[in-house]
């Protein structure tokens, strides 16, 4: 017999229900032709999109919120072919918590599927209002999020309850960029993505999520740099491709690594910018720096994408640090800048 455990508000309203699967322990094949087409919600109709990776999708892992319990029961092998969006119906945590505070509330809906499944964290992916995403038990291993139907479907969980709040726009984005970045990698290329309520006797994900599902079928949005991520970036004082390429995540620019066309001027006079600087004599400028340029408040005029003493003096101004227009070895304006993108911020 399948085992469920429900959530209810004050009102007797069940607003999440999680559950396992009926299948007996060992490894399962997961195909198209394991979920009966009679006990499938009806999709919106329409073409088949085409694959979209997102680059811009960023996860963190187990290990940075400190994952303690199994990770699920089973090993899946092959892709999903339907997505879940659920709620958590757990502390409704403002846009700028914390990363402290949304590794303690990963903990704690660990040790809720802990307590009731024995095996673990439920959901396989966990947003919260910051757009940050956490995995939970892993794209390939069974969680307990939609009772009868794990071992042929993966789940996106935003943090909170959303019956009586409203997601953020960080939220939609995130969850938009995993449903997109899935497609063809964990779960099939036309697996439709329902809402938990539309299997299920439940209010989850919450009426103002349900009324978001559009958005998140689009599969167009980025995340925020993985926060606390084992192998961070180091905080070295010097800007090469990881902090460039951290950077370009956190301003929404193509994420590659590259500072293009800089001016070979300032080459020498700024050792602390080393790998990935593209120095040319006749610069044009990088996306990158341009908006680093607006980020750190400098007129339109000047947003050239270029770096110089000018950007360098308006960058450590906004970080804070002495504003010497030199970005030395060991630079004080880096690492600050470091600590900032490592904390999924600009």
């Amino acid at each position: 017999m399948s085992e469920f455990y429900e959530i209810r508000d004050d009102k007797g309203t069940v607003l999440e229900v999680l559950g396992t699967d009926d299948e007996p322990a060992g490894e399962i094949l997961v195909t198209d032709d394991d979920v009966e087409p009679t006990a499938t919600p009806q999709a919106a109709p329409g073409p088949e999109p085409a694959a979209t990776p997102l680059a811009a999708v960023s996860i963190a892992s187990r290990a940075s919120w400190g994952a303690r319990y199994p990770d699920g029961d089973l090993t899946l092998t092959g892709p999903a072919v339907e997505v879940f969006v659920h709620h958590s119906v757990t502390a409704q945590l403002s846009p700028d918590a914390s990363v402290a505070a949304e590794a303690e509330q990963m903990r704690a809906l660990e040790s809720v599927g802990q307590s009731r499944f024995g095996t673990g964290i439920s959901y396989n992916v966990i947003v919260f209002p910051s757009g940050r995403a956490y995995q939970g038990v892993s794209w390939n291993r069974r969680g307990t999020h939609t009772g009868g139907r794990n071992s042929t479907a993966r789940s996106i969980c935003l943090a909170g309850n959303y019956e009586t709040s409203r997601p953020t726009a960080a939220q939609i984005s995130t969850a938009a960029a995993i449903y997109g970045e899935g497609k063809g990698r964990w779960w099939t290329q036309g697996a439709p993505l329902y809402g938990h309520r539309d299997v299920k006797a439940t209010a989850c994900p919450g009426r103002y999520v349900y009324a978001r599902l559009d958005d998140i079928r689009a599969g167009e949005g980025s995340t925020p740099p993985s926060p606390g991520e084992p192998g961070g970036l180091v905080v070295d004082g010097a800007w090469g491709s990881a902090t460039t390429r951290r950077l370009q995540q956190e301003l929404g620019t193509t994420a590659d690594g590259v500072v293009s066309s800089q001016s070979i001027v300032w080459r020498d006079r700024n050792p602390g910018l080393t790998t990935g600087w593209r120095w040319v004599s006749d610069a044009q400028g990088s996306r990158v720096i341009a908006a680093l340029q607006a980020r750190v408040g400098m007129p339109a005029g000047q947003r050239d994408g270029k770096i110089g003493p000018q950007t360098i003096r308006a960058l450590q101004t906004y970080l804070g640090t002495p504003a010497d227009g030199v970005i030395s070895r060991d630079s004080r304006a880096v690492m600050a800048l470091q600590r900032r993108l490592n904390a999924g911020r600009v």
